[in-house]
Order: C-alpha cells, then sequence, then structure tokens
C-alpha cells in the first residue's frame, strides 16, 4: 500500500509466515562498508506522504544513532544522533541524508505502526512537511524534558536548529507539582479535524503513579503554539505513548503503555473524539512491551497488535509471564464499549532464552505485497524476522524459516538484524521492510541495513559513517 498517513483497519486471523529467501547462502549479506559522501538533499514542494520530512513524495528512513564511530564502549548521551535518510524512486538514498545533533534531547516520539526506536512524524503546521516530535532537555531545574518539534522543509529539518520547545497550557493544578516527563510527545488527529496534534505527558514530583496528558490541537505555528490544549489525568506511572497515524478519516486511538520494573508493561487503549479528553472512553488490554497500529484486514476499523518483547523482571520470582502474555501477539479488533475489542492471538516463533533486561524483540507493521492490508513483521535476537499475516480464519503459527540479514564480522549468533520499519520508499505501491543490525552492545544504535521486499534485497548500506 502506499500510505497517505496510515489508516487502521481489524484482524480476524493471522497466519505467521517467513520471508525466507536470501540473497545469499548463510544470508549474511552485507552492506556496503564504505564511508558514503553526503550528496545534495532533494529539494520537495511539499506532500501528503508519510515521513516525507522534505516534501518530496517519498517517505524517509528516521532513526536515531548513539554510535559515535570509535568503538562500542564509546557512545553519545541521550538520543545520540537523529539521522534522515531521503526516500527515492530507488529507495533510501543513503548518500542524502540529514545527521542532527540530539544529544540534548531525551527521545523521539514512537512510530504508530511500531519499533520504538524509530521516530514518528507528523505535519503539525500544514505547510507539506511532515515534522518530528522531541522530547527536548528543559532549561528548567525542576522540569525533567519538555515537547518539542524539529520541522520538516524543502530540504528537510536544519541540522543546526534547536527544536522548538512546544507552548503548554497554564499550570491548573495548584495542589500539585507536575515536574515534565522522559516520554516524547505522541502525534496524532485526537479530535478528528484533520489537523496533526499531540499528546504530551508529565509526571507528579511527589511520586505518585499518575501521568498527566495535556493534548496539544493542531495546527501549530513555528513558535510551537497549538491551536488550543486540554488535559486528562490517568492512574499510572507512564512507560510510553503510542497513537494510530493521523489519516483525515477521524480521531486517531491513543495506546498508553504503563510503566514497568523490567517486565511486560500494561496497555490502556483510549478512545479520541472531539469533546474533552476526560470523556475519552478507555479498555485495558493485555500486557506487551510491543504495539502497532495498522491495516490488518481491511474492514475499515483500527487495529493495534501488542506483543511479548522479551524483558522480564530479573527479582526472584518474577522473572517470568502469565500464558497469556509469555511469547504471544494480540490483534484486537472491533470497537471499544464496555470491554476490551475481540482480539487473536498467536505464539510467536524462536525461545526467549535468558531472563533478559532489554528487548529481544521488535515489531513493524506494513503492507509488504501491496494489496491493502498490512502485516507484521517480528524480528527477534539470534533468529531474524517473521512476518505474520491474517488468513481471514483465525491464528495459525508455524516455525518456517524467517528472513535473516547477519553482521557477517561478528557472526549470525547475536548480530541478526531486527525488524525495524516499513515505508514505501520508492513509491511503487507496495511497502519495503527495513531490517537494521547494531555492531556494538545494546543499546548501541543499528548500523547496518537492508531494505528489502521480504525475501530479497531491494538495496543495503552501513550507516556507520553517519557522524556529522
Amino acid at each position: 500500500m502506499h500510505h497517505r498517513r496510515l489508516t487502521a483497519l481489524t484482524c480476524a486471523g493471522v497466519l505467521l509466515l517467513a520471508a525466507c529467501a536470501n540473497t545469499s547462502d548463510d544470508g549474511n549479506v552485507s552492506p556496503e562498508e564504505e564511508v558514503t559522501k553526503a550528496a545534495p538533499i532533494p529539494e520537495g514542494g511539499g506532500s501528503d506522504v508519510r515521513d516525507d520530512v522534505n516534501g518530496d513524495g517519498f517517505p524517509d528512513l528516521l532513526f536515531t544513532s548513539t554510535y559515535n564511530g570509535t568503538g562500542p564502549e564509546d557512545f553519545l548521551s541521550g538520543v545520540g544522533r537523529l539521522v534522515v535518510v531521503y526516500g527515492s524512486e530507488d529507495g533510501p538514498e543513503p548518500t542524502t541524508r540529514t545527521v542532527i545533533d540530539a544529544e540534548d534531547m531525551f527521545a523521539v516520539a514512537e512510530a504508530g505502526d511500531g519499533q520504538r526506536l524509530r521516530p514518528g512524524t507528523a505535519d503539525l503546521d500544514r505547510d507539506g512537511f511532515d515534522d518530528i516530535p522531541v522530547l527536548a532537555a528543559s532549561a528548567s531545574a525542576s522540569r525533567a524534558g519538555e515537547a518539542a518539534v524539529l520541522w520538516g522543509g524543502p530540504t528537510g529539518p536544519d541540522a543546526d536548529a534547536a527544536p522548538t520547545t512546544v507552548a503548554m497550557p497554564e499550570e491548573d493544578d495548584p495542589g500539585r507539582s507536575w515536574g515534565g516527563s522522559y516520554t516524547a510527545p505522541a502525534p496524532g488527529d485526537f479530535d478528528g479535524d484533520g489537523n496533526a496534534d499531540l499528546v504530551a505527558a508529565e509526571e507528579p514530583d511527589t511520586g505518585e503513579d499518575l501521568t498527566r496528558l495535556t493534548v496539544l490541537y493542531g495546527p501549530f505555528d513555528r513558535d510551537g503554539v497549538p491551536e488550543r490544549s486540554a488535559r486528562l489525568t490517568v492512574d499510572t506511572r507512564l512507560g510510553g505513548l503510542v497513537s494510530a497515524e493521523a489519516d483525515g478519516t477521524g480521531p486517531t486511538p491513543l495506546l498508553v503503555r504503563h510503566g514497568a520494573d523490567g517486565e511486560q508493561p500494561a496497555n490502556t487503549l483510549f478512545t479520541t473524539g472531539a469533546g474533552d479528553p476526560g470523556e475519552w472512553e478507555s479498555v485495558d488490554l493485555l500486557a506487551g512491551g510491543l504495539s502497532a497500529f495498522g491495516d490488518f484486514d481491511g474492514d475499515g476499523a483500527t487495529d493495534v497488535a501488542i506483543g511479548d518483547d522479551g524483558t522480564r523482571n530479573d527479582e526472584p520470582g518474577y522473572e517470568t509471564e502469565s500464558d497469556e502474555v509469555h511469547r504471544q501477539l494480540h490483534v484486537y479488533h472491533g470497537a471499544i464499549e464496555e470491554r476490551a475489542p475481540e482480539h487473536s492471538s498467536t505464539t510467536l516463533p524462536g525461545e526467549d532464552g535468558s531472563v533478559p533486561s532489554y528487548p529481544l524483540r521488535t515489531m513493524v507493521a506494513g503492507d509488504l505485497d501491496g494489496d491493502g492490508t498490512d502485516e507484521v513483521a517480528v524480528g527477534l535476537d539470534g533468529r531474524g524476522v517473521d512476518v505474520v499475516r491474517d488468513t481471514g480464519a483465525g491464528l495459525e503459527t508455524h516455525d518456517a524459516s524467517p528472513l535473516v540479514r547477519a553482521d557477517p564480522e561478528k557472526g549470525a549468533d547475536d548480530r541478526v538484524a531486527r525488524a525495524f520499519a516499513f515505508g514505501d520508499y520508492d513509491g511503487d505501491g507496495p511497502d519495503e521492510l527495513v531490517l537494521a543490525v547494531d555492531r556494538g552492545t545494546f543499546p548501541s544504535a543499528p548500523v547496518l541495513w537492508w531494505v528489502t521486499d521480504g525475501s530479497a534485497d531491494e538495496g543495503s548500506f552501513s550507516s556507520e559513517g553517519f557522524t556529522g
């Protein structure tokens, strides 16, 4: 599907398929190792294509990197660097890129179709260029971070420009001190008026298990001032905010990931709308650290996939998850009423091994075959990437051979590429599946990239030299 703002649909059944054709016998297909010199960025005139930050009609590949080019022990602080590799008729073109020093940024908005390390985007000022919401360092010692925006433009975001802090409404809770958040704002269209909005989060200085959500309704001006704002307080410590993409078809749902201590986090799904956020309906979903909105069965409703990312609490007696969470992928479909929407489940392939303190899996959603229905790609450390499809006849799963790309310099054991993104980067209709692998100790950012059609490579490159 050629995404023009993601339209999310529902799932009646999922079949786990493996995209298993590789371009070499052992799957160790190496990207081009030469440091690619940067070329001029193509100027765009504006578009309605998602993730198109330079407005030339092609989605762009965005990622963050703490890799500093000097060794596995030398990582940058904060987000490190924010990198944009611009799309083209030949797909992501590594010679046309923007590298932004982002050490003073704590986080980027999560992409609504999965992979929390991939920045989400939205055209917040309606100029035809997608913008990048971030959590920037606060000038106030009493606040953790501030919602901010890196603006897109004809040649993408300005690498030398500081992010614009978003204007928050005046304080309306004099009895409690709110100290900012460590979570980036989530973009979406929360009142369904066709303008991109943001939801920013704040946590109380009292340590209470509360989160205040501030809905900042677009369009925004270039000073970061929204059209209006409203607030909602939820009874949980925040772990993350994820929303379906604004597509102009109505309000986008919002997923609140609860805070956790290594275990799989609880999730609450909000149905947004034109009224006051205090009137939004919500429902608790099963726990899982992976989440993605997408079009899973083509019925026009918004679905969300929740999965086990593999992390576990390592305290004695808390190392395991329940059977309904452990290695499970759930796809929720149907309207929120007084209960959770109906959902289908499948067991993800591959064994988790020891109790990890970092996510073993990644998950992204997109339309790999161009049939108008999205698939879910799940990557597991040391295994590769399996593609999950809706069969329309219930959930079926099997351990067929996954799609494997690996760093030949390190070997396949723990340097196997994971799913990073879907996008129609060459504008030909179907999405491409982007795989990434890092060369350092987690959480070093990926530096080897493969752009695939789900089986064969369409391109590959190394971002090891993208250091400024």
